[in-house]
C-alpha cells in the first residue's frame, strides 16, 4: 500500500455485523486498487469490531480505529483525521458500490479542478433481498436551493470530495444524526468556492429497510429543519431565499421515501404539508408531484403486487 493512497474510504460502523463484510468487499472489488479503507467502530456492542479486525488482517489497505459510541458524524470525522489521501470517499457499513466507482470519481476530480464534491446516481435496493428498486435521475450540478429542496445525493455513502474542501467547511456536524450530509453539502454550496457535481453513472447502491435509521422520517424532518436553522445563522439572506423553494420539494421527498417503505398514509400526510406550504409546487414540477400523489393513492389499494410495483 502506498504512503499516500489515491483515495481514503471512510466507513463508520455501528451494529453492522450482518452487512459490513459485503460493504468492505465492494471496496476491495474496485478497479482502482490504490485506496485505503478506514473503518471506524463506533462502540458497537455486537461483533462489528471483530469482523472488521478480521477483514483488516487479510488486507493491509484496511485499518480499524475505535471510539466510544458518539454517532455516525463523529465517527466519520474521526476517520477523516486518520485519512492519508487528498481525496475522501464515504461508505456506510450497509451500503455498497459498483466496481468502477472510485476510478471514475477520481478521473472526474482530476479533469475538473473546480469541482470539490462528486456524487453518482443512486440505485435503491431491498435490504434483505437486494432486489433493485428506484434509480435516481442524473443531476449535473447542485446549488444551495437544490440541496435544501431535495437530497439528490441521497446518502453520505454517495459523497466523494477533496479533503481540503471537507476541512475548510468544518466536516460533519456531530450533533446531527439526520440530514448531516445535506447540512455539510449546504455549507459547501453556500460558501461558493467549489462546485458540487453529479456523475451520470449507477455507482452507488443504497440499502432501503424499514428498520434503518433513514426509515425514521419524522427524525429526518426534524434534522432538516435544524439544518436550515443552522445555515440561516451563517448565511441568512441566501438561506431565506432558498427556503421558499425548498419546503414543498423536501416534503414531497419525504413522501416518496414513505412510499418506498410501504407507508402510503404517511406519504399522503407529507404531500398535504408540501402542497399547503407550497401550492405552486404542482405547477412548477407537475410530473414528479403528480406521480407521487398518484403513487400514494394507488398504494392504498390492498393488492400486494400493485403495492410492490408502486414502491419501485
Amino acid at each position: 500500500m502506498s504512503e499516500r493512497p489515491a483515495v481514503s474510504v471512510i466507513m463508520p460502523a455501528y451494529r453492522a455485523a450482518e452487512t459490513i463484510a459485503m460493504s468492505v468487499q465492494s471496496v476491495q472489488a474496485q478497479s482502482l486498487s490504490d485506496w485505503e479503507l478506514v473503518i471506524v467502530d463506533d462502540g458497537s456492542p455486537d461483533d462489528t469490531a471483530q469482523i472488521a479486525a478480521s477483514l483488516a488482517r487479510t488486507d493491509e489497505r484496511i485499518r480499524v480505529v475505535r471510539q466510544s459510541n458518539q454517532g455516525p458524524s463523529a465517527a466519520r470525522n474521526h476517520g477523516v483525521r486518520h485519512a492519508r489521501s487528498d481525496v475522501l470517499s464515504f461508505l456506510d457499513a450497509d451500503d455498497f458500490w459498483a466496481p468502477e466507482r472510485l476510478a471514475g470519481m477520481l478521473e472526474t476530480l482530476v479533469s475538473h479542478p473546480s469541482v470539490g464534491v462528486l456524487f453518482s446516481r443512486t440505485r435503491f435496493v431491498d435490504s434483505d433481498t437486494l432486489t433493485p428498486g428506484t434509480l435516481t435521475p442524473f443531476i449535473r450540478q447542485l446549488s444551495a436551493r437544490d440541496i435544501m429542496a431535495e437530497n439528490a445525493v441521497c446518502s453520505t455513502s454517495n459523497i466523494v470530495c477533496r479533503k481540503r474542501v471537507f476541512e475548510q467547511t468544518g466536516g460533519f456536524s456531530e450533533d446531527l444524526h439526520y440530514a448531516e450530509d445535506q447540512d455539510w453539502l449546504l455549507r459547501v454550496a453556500l460558501a461558493g468556492q467549489w462546485q458540487i457535481r453529479g456523475v451520470d453513472a449507477e455507482w452507488f447502491f443504497y440499502r432501503s429497510s424499514s428498520t434503518s435509521q433513514s426509515a425514521d422520517l419524522e427524525a429526518m424532518r426534524r434534522g432538516w429543519f435544524r439544518m436550515i436553522e443552522s445555515a440561516g445563522k451563517s448565511f441568512p439572506e441566501a438561506t431565506h431565499q432558498a427556503l421558499r423553494h425548498a419546503i414543498g420539494p423536501i416534503h414531497r421527498q419525504f413522501a416518496r421515501r414513505a412510499l418506498r417503505l410501504g407507508r402510503p398514509e404517511t406519504a399522503l400526510r407529507y404531500l398535504r404539508i408540501a402542497l399547503s406550504r407550497d401550492p405552486a409546487l404542482l405547477l412548477r414540477q407537475p410530473r414528479r408531484t403528480a406521480l407521487t400523489i398518484a403513487g400514494a393513492v394507488v398504494a392504498l389499494i390492498p393488492h400486494p403486487k400493485l403495492r410492490e410495483f408502486i414502491a419501485r
